[in-house]
């Protein structure tokens, strides 16, 4: 920030190499610049796709980053707010409700003042229910109470997405009857639903959810190491026409069930972004302890 100098664009050269008062006259380190730069995406990525699914189009914002001199670790020191950004309802410049408005008047009159209270209230009301989506539920069809520690990991990952799941104990060889009419209580469900089948053996249970539903089937076998090979093969090798895919980790298939959610789903889509760049962060770490320990 350089308010004398209207706050002017650095590049990234200027930044790594024009000493900082805050980092008492030392430049902000490459490592430093690439989280600060992968944030500012992320974040915005978020925000734009929640906008999106309110009728409007976040256009631009800023954020600021500031530097913990005791830990050294870069922190969002900015709030983001009407003041952050420029929004467009339904992607019309004509329709902004940012404080732009407020900028372009020439003689602020009270009929001037009185649409920026408007805007700004119509930012408040959307944010309100900025969240509200429906819900989207893992239905966990289990070929044996034995699976239940499977079952328990992959509600570990869902908890972490914030995504409903319901756990049920089903055997497509034998109760076949039972087992479809289970499947056509969650077919009818009026919100988002995607099964996750946990048999193992001769997995009859995904290829028969999947004859029988247009809704997405993930098999997640539970892996016999006497019996690996097998227990896959069944759940790769379906019948022609059936379109069950398979994950052999619980932390997979949750991810796969998520990302269906996600294109619909701006929460769901935002957390697996936040996921990815919290990996993307981790990795950085440990690739500057690695360089530091050899």
């Amino acid at each position: 920030k350089d308010d004398a100098a209207n706050d002017p664009e650095w590049s990234k050269a200027q930044v790594l190499s024009i000493p900082m008062d805050g980092l008492k006259g030392a430049t902000v380190a490459e490592s430093q610049y690439r989280i600060m730069a992968d944030a500012t995406v992320a974040i915005f990525e978020i925000l734009e796709r929640a906008w999106a699914a309110n009728n409007c189009t976040l256009v631009d914002m800023k954020i600021e980053f500031g530097l913990d001199v005791a830990t050294e670790e870069i922190v969002l020191s900015d709030v983001i707010d009407n003041d952050s950004w420029r929004l467009w309802e339904a992607g019309k410049k004509e329709l902004m409700k940012d404080k732009q408005v407020y900028r372009n008047i020439k003689n602020h009159t009270e009929e001037d003042l009185k649409k920026i209270k408007v805007n700004y209230n119509w930012v408040k009301d959307t944010l309100e229910h900025f969240s509200d989506c429906t819900d989207n539920t893992v239905v966990l069809l289990m070929g044996s109470a034995s699976d239940a520690a499977l079952a328990d990991k992959v509600a570990t990952h869902c908890k972490q997405l914030g995504l409903k799941l319901v756990r049920r104990v089903m055997s497509a060889h034998k109760v076949t009857e039972q087992t479809l009419q289970t499947l056509q209580y969650y077919n009818s469900f009026s919100t988002p639903v995607v099964y996750i089948a946990v048999a193992g053996r001769s997995n009859g249970l995904g290829p028969v959810m999947s004859g029988n539903t247009v809704l997405p089937v993930i098999n997640c076998p539970p892996i016999n190491l006497r019996e690996s090979s097998h227990d896959i093969w069944s759940s790769l090798n379906v019948p022609s026409g059936l379109g069950c895919t398979t994950a052999l980790y619980p932390e997979c298939a949750v991810l796969s069930a998520a990302s269906i959610f996600a294109v619909n789903d701006h929460r769901v889509w935002g957390r697996l972004r936040a996921l990815q760049l919290g990996r993307a962060r981790a990795l950085e770490e440990a690739d500057q302890k690695m360089q530091q320990d050899s």
